[in-house]
């Protein structure tokens, strides 16, 4: 089978959707051609080529535009229907409705492809009122074209596919879970030589509380930090706080920090590689997702991979992922945060094997092979079809 992977990122990049593509095409590229168009590294800007694990890498000379409120820019690729064109794909793997158009489609129809949507970004609810509108204004525009003119159609979570692909192309919608790399992601003993550096590193102490996300309002850490600090005031419980991302309110939260009195025992950690990250789990003792709005999220499969005890809003997918193996709290409750960590800490039996209930259900539902077969399968059967 010859595939075209279409997504305006791909590796080194280590965002949520170019880590999936990523574990699952270097697992196909074994039985498969895998082609990726993407757009040219920004420090690199000019069309190339290269190999990565098997996976012919197309990067195209790109427009780069940022957007205040997007987590990333926008990447206007130069030429993307005429590498569509020249790859000559039985199937092309679209992953980013929002950069991807008519033309496109047309471009793939041209060569008698099929064209597959997977939707990672369901369409934003409770963010806040201009992100939410900007959604519903692009799928009114564009969105619902494309998934009405693509052969087939998967999302990343129930809670996806039921916000955002309409009713009448539900027929040709598929579930695919993303997967966790549990022999990576895993339990590391605070007693191993790297967690210890880290933690001093950090100088930060026990019990420790980890996050992991970009810093964006989306992620709802400063919730998280406002509960750190009053756990401190209220309750005497002098908790660490660790955040492991990077985005555009890394400085407010820095501030933030400051105001609540908790900067002593507050980093936020930027720029880790992939390789690191499971330790920076590792050092804490409770991992917390305090989103306003989640589709799905890699971080808490992998925190619940690295058996750790959770706390994540009950909002979109979130419930799917880490179903009874963890705390829920509200979006936008300090007092719900509070009150689940304490249990938690105080807790520690009922914790552990919530824990561990977690780490199972991660091997067995959400390894990438699997999750790699299930594309697989599904790509073959619309060439049968």
């Amino acid at each position: 089978m010859d595939i075209c992977v279409l997504n305006p990122y791909f590796y080194p990049y280590n965002g949520g959707t170019e880590k999936v593509l990523l574990e699952v095409y270097r697992r196909l590229s074994r039985r498969h051609n895998v082609t990726v168009v993407s757009a040219a590294l920004r420090e690199r800007n000019r069309n190339s080529v290269e190999e990565i694990e098997g996976i012919k890498v197309v990067r195209l000379k790109s427009t780069y535009v940022d957007i205040a409120g997007l987590p990333l820019p926008f990447a206007m690729m130069h030429g993307v229907d005429d590498a569509v064109t020249k790859a000559h794909a039985q199937i092309y793997h679209i992953n980013n409705r929002f950069q991807f158009f008519q033309e496109t489609l047309k471009a793939i129809k041209k060569v008698d492809g099929k064209a597959a949507l997977t939707i990672h970004n369901a369409r934003p609810r409770g963010i806040d009122p201009h992100t939410d509108a900007l959604g519903v204004f692009y799928d009114s525009l564009w969105g619902r074209g494309m998934m009405r003119d693509v052969d087939v159609i998967t999302g990343i979570s129930k809670n996806t596919i039921s916000t955002t692909v309409p009713r009448s192309e539900l027929h040709k919608t598929h579930l695919i879970y993303n997967g966790v790399d549990h022999k990576k992601y895993r339990r590391i003993s605070k007693s191993d030589k790297k967690i210890k550096s880290i933690m001093s590193k950090l100088d930060v102490g026990a019990p420790c509380i980890t996050t992991n996300g970009r810093l964006i309002t989306q992620k709802g850490q400063s919730y998280l930090m406002k509960a750190v600090a009053r756990l401190g005031e209220e309750k005497g419980e002098e908790l660490s706080l660790v955040i492991t991302g990077a985005g555009p309110l890394k400085q407010k939260l820095e501030q933030l920090a400051e105001k609540l009195g908790i900067d002593g025992r507050f980093r936020i950690v930027s720029g880790l590689q992939e390789e690191d990250v499971p330790y920076y789990y590792n050092i804490g003792d409770v991992f917390a997702l305090p989103s306003l709005y989640e589709p799905a999220s890699l971080a808490i499969l992998e925190a619940l991979s690295c058996a750790l005890p959770c706390v994540a809003s009950k909002v979109g997918g979130l419930p799917e992922m880490m179903g009874p193996y963890g705390y829920y709290s509200r979006p936008r409750s300090v007092d719900d945060i509070m009150e689940r960590v304490i249990y938690i800490l105080n807790n520690k039996k009922r914790a552990e094997a919530l824990a561990l209930g977690g780490r199972k259900l991660m091997t067995r539902l959400h390894d990438w092979d699997r999750i790699s077969r299930q594309y697989e399968e599904l790509f073959l059967a619309q060439l049968r079809n």
